[in-house]
């Protein structure tokens, strides 16, 4: 996955697909804007972009945001403003004209991330580190009560689907619910793969992880997925990644109360 300049309309929301096709297209416009050479040019721009999160954003949340050095000493970390998460928006149209069989999945596959035109407050990040990215958000207010119970049950009621989508075409989809500790009032663990046509015929193969804990009011969400399945290296660790989301549990509840 490059990590070259991209547009700001081109950071976006893990939206209605978050385990599915689309947050490839989502996450590969994530990435940082840093040509770094090396752990330490890499560490210099995670540090950067950790302090333009708090910057970027009046959202007392982001405070509770994991600092940059969380993500690894070669990841560039980035701000996603609330501005970017609306213009995400339309990943979820995208999804609702999406063709999803066996109809009964089409709960599991668009459920997976609450409305955010009707969430108080939200702060945001993302990652990138070799074809690895991760983003991690965190809301507050609106209807959040339900986010973690509908990414638990997808794989109990959609273990499958195929997904249609103008423009991108067929992509077979896979879920799985993975151990997780019980983190605040309630936390979920998904393994989903996506398996899409690639660019000259082949198939790719995309895992992705997403994780959810609610805590009160707010609502941690961080998800990873190999979006450059081609560089050294890229692959997600459900060890690790539960870990950086216990990590991410414990951040945002020292830092907010």
């Amino acid at each position: 996955m490059s990590t070259a300049h991209r547009p700001p309309g081109r950071h976006r929301l893990p939206g209605a697909l978050a385990a599915g096709v689309l947050t490839t297209v989502l996450l590969a416009g994530c990435g940082g804007d840093g040509d770094a050479e090396g752990p330490s040019a890499s560490s210099t721009a995670a540090s950067s972009s950790a302090e333009q999160t708090e910057q970027e954003t009046t959202s007392d949340l982001a405070s509770g945001l994991l600092p940059a050095e969380a993500f690894g000493p070669d990841a560039t970390v980035a701000a996603i403003s609330p501005e970017q998460l609306r213009q995400g928006a339309g990943l979820a149209a995208a999804a609702a004209g999406a063709d999803i069989q066996p109809e009964s999945c089409r709960a599991a596959v668009e459920g997976t991330q609450p409305d955010l035109d009707d969430v108080e407050d939200v702060a945001a990040q993302t990652a990138t580190a070799g074809g690895t990215s991760t983003v991690e958000m965190l809301l507050r207010g609106g209807p959040l009560e339900d986010a973690v119970a509908r990414i638990g049950e997808a794989a109990e009621r959609c273990p499958e689907a195929q997904i249609t989508l103008p423009g991108v075409g067929e992509a077979a989809l896979t879920f799985e619910n993975l151990p997780v500790d019980d983190l605040g009032d309630g936390a979920a663990l998904l393994r989903s793969t996506t398996v899409v046509p690639g660019p000259d015929g082949p198939q790719a193969s995309i895992p992705t992880l997403v994780g959810a804990v609610q805590d009160g009011d707010r609502l941690l969400l961080l998800l990873s997925i190999v979006a450059d399945p081609t560089q050294p290296g890229a692959d997600l660790d459900p060890e690790a990644f539960t870990e950086l989301l216990e990590q991410a549990y414990e951040r945002q509840a020292d830092a907010l109360g």
